[in-house]
């Protein structure tokens, strides 16, 4: 990534000062990128197969003011932190959100694990509905704090899971650190927008999170998380209510609307 990528990257999610190669940084990036760049799956809700290539995947979520889904969310992000110099390694995680910790699931989320001044943390972007906001640190056995919640990550044999507290401990993915090749992710990648039984490709998913709440949609429901524990459920009837969203919300702009009005049952 050039230094004007860079820049345009910064603009993107308003991240001000100088990026310097610290903790304070990291964080930093953490923070403003899944509260400016949302997490959308309208490419593959309409029946395209997202670009995993890093040019297509800046000018989708950067230039075009788009958002993503794991896989562009991470890698964009793995990129942008390898030119400010971070040691970034990808990983595949297996999703048990919503169901019990030891459910069968493959290796369909990217991840990153950021190695820095000794210490690995998990860094992830791209999770939409839990979402972290800091990096947390993977060989921690206690409870974290995060801007948006508190998570952990427990350590059986080789693998490794990441928990949110939602009233009780959920689990949100597993995994067990290895090497992952660029096939890995086009296959997986290519599994969730093509499968007929990928939700990706069956359900439109929006999230993103702020200093003050988590929000998402999904099933025409607008959900709004906040960080003091309130809840609220909008039901999303018309076009008229989901347009204000897409903009007001999630901030995003005609470009995606005119994909996702390709969609009929959208709408």
């Amino acid at each position: 990534m050039n230094t004007s990528d860079l820049e345009k990257y910064f603009e993107r999610i308003h991240f001000s000062g100088v990026p310097e190669l610290s903790m304070e940084t990291l964080k930093k990036i953490h923070q403003l990128h899944p509260k400016y760049i949302p997490f959308e799956n309208i490419d593959p809700y309409t029946g395209t197969v997202p670009s995993l290539k890093l040019a297509d995947i800046f000018n989708k979520l950067v230039t075009e003011s788009r958002g993503g889904y794991c896989y562009e969310q991470n890698l964009l992000l793995s990129e942008v932190l390898k030119t400010l110099g971070f040691n970034v390694k990808l990983q595949l995680g297996r999703v048990v959100w919503g169901r019990q910790e030891d459910s069968v699931a493959a290796q369909t989320h990217l991840l990153l694990i950021v190695d820095f001044e000794g210490e690995k943390y998990v860094t992830d972007c791209g999770f939409g509905t839990a979402t972290l906001t800091t990096p947390i640190i993977l060989n921690e056995k206690d409870q974290q704090q995060t801007p948006n919640g508190i998570f952990k990550v427990s350590h059986k044999e080789e693998t490794y899971t990441l928990w949110m507290w939602k009233e009780q401990w959920l689990p949100v993915y597993r995994f067990i650190p290895e090497h992952v090749e660029p096939i890995d992710l086009d296959i997986s990648n290519w599994y969730l927008s093509t499968h007929p039984d990928s939700h990706f490709k069956n359900r439109l998913i929006l999230s993103k999170v702020d200093e003050n709440a988590r929000y998402t949609y999904m099933d025409h429901v607008m959900n709004i998380r906040s960080d003091n524990g309130a809840k609220e459920s909008i039901s999303i009837e018309n076009e008229i209510q989901l347009h204000e969203i897409l903009v007001n919300t999630f901030g995003l702009k005609e470009n995606a609307i005119e994909v996702l009005k390709s969609k009929v049952e959208a709408w």
